[in-house]
């Protein structure tokens, strides 16, 4: 009932001050010039797209004069921006011209007509051809083919460890753990010898959103055999499998036999935040299943500056199951820039975008955030590698990486994970229980039972 009433008072909040955000596709500046409204997120410890923002307006108005770049920031964590962006693009009173995008989100905007395809602006733009990969291009495709949005980021995920943590509990390193069941030997060991140390951190409740599907379940459902939330050959949504229950199991037990945060952090949305900035650092963390970004916070540059972690935090693969081939598994998503449908001016629209994403604020973005550089040539920069021994490691993961299925329903399949996953941190349910109501709710969620199958 709290959660209730919170998520109720947020969303009045949201609705408050969407009109208060102004601009809109068919607004223009006092001054009789165009106006480009951009909306993206930002906070405390998440500032780099603003710094990145903030550089291409000037960029972008000095060499555009007339056109002016109008930044609005919504403070918070993913799922707050989400709600905002969802409540403005309901009208084109309302609706930014141009986005930050969660990937994940890209197709439910298309079915919606929401997005603006920009083919016809790409073939124009050289730096599309000769600098980003044809798998980094994947990332904003819609089901018809044409591409919704140019990536600012890309990432991978695995598994980051307390060295000292490890030395206390007398676990060797480098660690390099072959199957699910090492990782939770590890886990108990942490839990024995170093009593004061949350042994195993995962993503797994509802307040943290994707970020608990993404990180949490589908790093586990993926490296099951012939794990996946959308078979392809049939087209259809994967009810019920072994992988499915048995990912529910993992969680199970690291929340039942103690070896995970407790439930106050466990449902903090700030969770990530507590990981990279203080149980890491302080050795109150022994593993954490989390993203390549995970170090921008120790940088010299970041939220919090912590020069020893290089020689204190260990990294590795995320292992399969029971050690299947490939041996590891990973998931990737990022961020795009977009345009919406709304947006009047939409080759200058474009054109920001252009400049948003272009080498020196993609690296700028890159080296602050720690997400890995969708661009060739940022990639190849000195400055990208500069201070992170670990960018090879996990710019390397790309080899055993997932992506998502993101079709329309997908954010309405990934809320029933959550849900899922969540009855396994509190012990509601077990996991045969959690995975039945799963499937059962599946069906309704995305449209009947010819579209769901039951995997291996």
């Amino acid at each position: 009932m709290r959660r209730a009433m919170v998520a109720s008072m947020l969303a009045v909040a949201i609705a408050a001050t969407a009109g208060a955000c102004g601009g809109g596709a068919s607004q223009k500046s006092t001054n009789g010039s165009k106006e480009i409204e951009v909306l993206y997120k930002t906070s405390p410890t998440w500032p780099y797209m603003d710094r990145v923002l903030k550089q291409a307006k000037t960029q972008y108005e000095a060499a555009h004069k007339g056109v002016t770049i109008k930044l609005t920031a919504v403070q918070g964590e993913n799922e707050v921006y989400y709600t905002k962006l969802a409540l403005l693009n309901r009208s084109a009173d309302s609706a930014p011209d141009v986005y930050l995008h969660d990937t994940f989100q890209v197709n439910a905007d298309v079915a919606a007509g929401k997005l603006a395809p920009l083919d016809d602006y790409l073939k124009s733009w050289a730096d599309w051809g000769s600098q980003y990969p044809d798998s980094v291009k994947q990332a904003a495709k819609g089901p018809d083919g044409k591409i919704y949005g140019v990536p600012i980021s890309t990432d991978t995920r695995g598994l980051w460890y307390n060295k000292d943590v490890f030395a206390k509990a007398g676990i060797q390193v480098p660690w390099q753990p072959k199957t699910w069941a090492d990782v939770l030997t590890a886990a108990r060991a942490i839990k024995q010898k170093v009593p004061d140390a949350i042994p195993f951190n995962i993503y797994s409740t509802k307040p943290l959103g994707e970020t608990a599907t993404m990180q949490g379940f589908e790093m586990l459902l993926y490296g099951t055999p012939g794990g996946t939330l959308y078979d392809d050959t049939q087209k259809k949504w994967v009810a019920s499998s072994k992988g499915i229950t048995d990912s529910l199991s993992f969680i199970n037990t690291i929340y039942r036999e103690n070896l995970g945060p407790k439930q106050a952090d466990a449902f903090n949305p700030k969770l990530g935040d507590k990981v990279s900035g203080e149980w890491l650092p302080s050795g109150k963390l022994g593993i954490d299943l989390d993203g390549a970004w995970t170090s921008s916070a120790w940088k010299p540059t970041g939220t919090k500056p912590w020069p020893q972690w290089t020689e204190k935090i260990g990294w590795t693969p995320m292992p399969t199951q029971n050690g299947e081939a490939p041996g590891a598994v990973s998931m990737s998503g990022g961020w795009v820039m977009a345009m919406s449908s709304y947006a009047k001016d939409k080759k200058d629209s474009f054109d920001f975008i252009s400049v948003v994403t272009n080498k020196e604020n993609t690296l700028t973005y890159s080296v602050g955030s720690g997400d890995l550089a969708p661009r060739k040539d940022v990639a190849a920069d000195p400055q990208y590698t500069a201070g992170n021994p670990a960018v090879k490691f996990w710019t390397d993961l790309a080899s055993v990486t997932h992506y998502r299925p993101a079709y329309e329903v997908y954010p309405k399949v990934s809320a029933e994970v959550q849900k899922a996953m969540e009855a396994m941190t509190t012990g509601a349910k077990t996991p045969d229980a959690a995975a039945k109501e799963y499937a059962d709710a599946l069906v309704g969620v995305v449209g009947g039972p010819d579209k769901v199958t039951s995997g291996s």
